[in-house]
């Protein structure tokens, strides 16, 4: 939405050989309300300033003009064009202190417009005393009509990304409480601490998803970089830093969208938190290996560990504990992949291997 409105105004003062140009909206909560809490007026009753080629940057987001007042408000108000060559002589005219408009004598000031809705205001100023013509006037409201559609197709863009992101912050969190009602309901009863540590991993493991999300601003993201990512975070939450349990993550960095990133980095914290509970359990000394690779029939990753492998009579239908019911759960079930587990090749530890399909 910023690059857009940047974009307009930068354009807007280039084409129409001015010295400055300015977008104010309605309904824009920019910085001044969020911070300091200033939600008493409706702020559909304030243009607030989102973008300008002249005024002081600083104002971006702070400045305003309350509903009607100056030239710019009364341009919004009545939807019609104002033209003055002198706006400080003008009694209309309402000045934002520390705005830096004073170096400005004459403006035009124009409704945007959308789908018969005002949608806020835009101003074009220059430093020279300047008379309008109709033929600029005209050019100025093309331009608006224009910015506003523009604007307009940003906002629903903006919009239906946050009503994404809240869509899989829920289920994240709805994932978490589920996995905690199945811990509540285990017959092994385990210590808050350990509870805790637990949940703590699944949160971390989702929130390197977003991390990487947040930073490349894309959709999809390379599973090997977030494994690795997830990696280190487990490795200090829960390897004492006296052992030397080394932990690698190799393969094919595949990209995938996020919400099945999130599933796989579930599933791989999991398949972790088990080899570092039970393979490595009470041992100074260790390897696990994560590996990731992309084959014919889909995503192959392995988790193999040189621990103390499984315990005697293991039955893998009935044995798996949570953590592994978990991932047998969101693999077979949500991913339609398949899961098998059992000793190591080494013939030392275990090693667990599932096959995700890309379709």
């Amino acid at each position: 939405m910023n690059e857009t409105l940047d974009l307009i105004t930068r354009r807007t003062t280039e084409v129409m050989h001015v010295d400055s140009c300015s977008i104010y909206l309605y309904n824009f909560y920019g910085e001044r309300e969020l911070l300091n809490n200033e939600l008493d007026e409706p702020n559909e009753d304030k243009l607030v300033l989102v973008a300008s080629t002249g005024l002081n940057k600083e104002g971006i987001g702070w400045f305003y003009l309350p509903h009607g007042a100056g030239l710019t408000g009364l341009a919004a108000e009545h939807r019609e064009v104002i033209a003055v060559t002198d706006a400080f002589a003008d009694k209309r005219f309402y000045r934002i202190v520390g705005s830096g408009e004073s170096k400005f004598y004459s403006l035009m000031a124009v409704p945007l417009v959308s789908h018969g809705k005002i949608i806020g205001a835009a101003n074009i100023q220059t430093v020279e005393r300047h008379e309008f013509t109709a033929d600029e006037i005209e050019l100025f409201g093309f331009i608006s009509e224009l910015a506003a559609t523009a604007l307009e197709k940003a906002q629903l863009v903006h919009t239906a990304t946050v009503q994404e992101m809240h869509h899989r912050v829920k289920n994240n969190l709805q994932t978490i409480a589920m996995l905690l009602r199945l811990q509540m309901a285990q017959d092994k009863k385990l210590s808050p601490h350990d509870v805790l540590n637990e949940t703590i991993n699944r949160v971390l493991s989702i929130a390197t998803v977003h991390e990487i999300l947040s930073e490349s601003g894309v959709d999809k993201l390379g599973v090997l970089d977030l494994i690795k990512r997830l990696a280190v975070t487990i490795s200090g939450n829960m390897v004492n830093p006296e052992s030397t349990i080394n932990i690698s993550v190799v393969g094919d960095n595949i990209k995938l969208p996020a919400q099945k990133a999130t599933n796989l980095a579930l599933v791989t914290n999991e398949l972790l938190q088990n080899a570092l509970e039970h393979g490595m359990a009470d041992r100074d000394k260790g390897n696990i290996i994560i590996t990731y690779k992309h084959e014919q029939n889909g995503i192959n990753l392995t988790v193999c560990d040189d621990g103390r492998g499984l315990p005697s009579g293991f039955n893998p239908e009935t044995d798996l504990g949570l953590g592994l019911d978990i991932v047998h759960a969101s693999v077979t079930e949500d991913m339609q992949g398949t899961f098998q587990i059992g000793a190591a090749e080494s013939g030392t530890g275990t090693k667990v291997e599932i096959t995700i399909p890309l379709r």
